[in-house]
């Protein structure tokens, strides 16, 4: 199956919006979320927010948020939780003025992206001098868990994913590329959750300090303008 255009993209999540918490892990939305919260600074904007999970985690930790999705469906759905500014844009075009935040966030989008260096060009246009952009990818060297997530639904494991066909991740190496490309400093680097079940999280948490790290299925990546 090929990859969805971005457009496509705006159709697939807007069908997707209103079961969207319902088929994730709440589990590595929340590994994910507290991460990016707490390397988040200032002004902040959201990318590829979807439903506004990691939006109202920075409204909560007391940032000015601005959220924005592709999906309208989905910034319906941000509107309805957050009391906030959101539009449905293309995350390659950027409705914003050059050096308006102190962080832009894009939590599990860039994958998505027809053109993701457009996005972080875009990323470094809108970000003040010194401003952050943090990311988060499913990580490419375990795309055998995408091989079992269909035998894990049959076994009755539902909120693991939402299952949109998208399996051309990112390496550490592709995305460190990316950032330093385009004119960002790669400050730090984290591969989390190794075993996909909240049960495990201590022992994500003991195997995510050594070299089983990099099997985890997640990156998380600060970078600074």
């Amino acid at each position: 199956m090929s990859k969805p255009t971005n457009s496509e993209l705006a159709s697939i999540f807007d069908s997707a919006a209103r079961e969207y918490d319902d088929v994730t892990s709440s589990y590595a939305v929340a590994r994910r979320r507290d991460i990016l919260i707490s390397w988040a600074r200032g002004d902040c904007l959201e990318v590829g927010a979807g439903t506004g999970e990691v939006a109202s985690a920075l409204v909560k930790a007391g940032h000015h948020v601005v959220a924005t999705d592709i999906s309208p469906k989905m910034v319906e759905e941000i509107r309805k939780k957050l009391n906030i500014e959101a539009a449905a844009c293309d995350a390659e075009k950027l409705p914003f003025q050059d050096a308006s935040f102190d962080t832009v966030v894009g939590a599990e989008m860039i994958y998505y992206l027809d053109h993701p260096e457009k996005f972080v060009a875009e990323a470094h246009r809108v970000l003040k001098p010194g401003g952050r952009l943090l990311l988060s990818s499913a990580n490419s060297t375990t795309k055998f868990y995408h091989k079992v997530r269909t035998l894990l639904r049959k076994m009755g494991f539902y909120r693991m994913y939402f299952d949109d066909s998208i399996c051309d991740f990112f390496s550490e190496r592709r995305l460190k590329t990316l950032l330093l490309h385009n004119n960002f400093k790669v400050v730090t680097v984290r591969k989390i959750i190794v075993v996909p079940f909240g049960a495990f999280d201590r022992l994500n948490k003991f195997l995510e300090k050594t070299p089983l790290k990099h099997f985890g299925i997640f990156i998380l990546v600060l970078a600074e303008k």
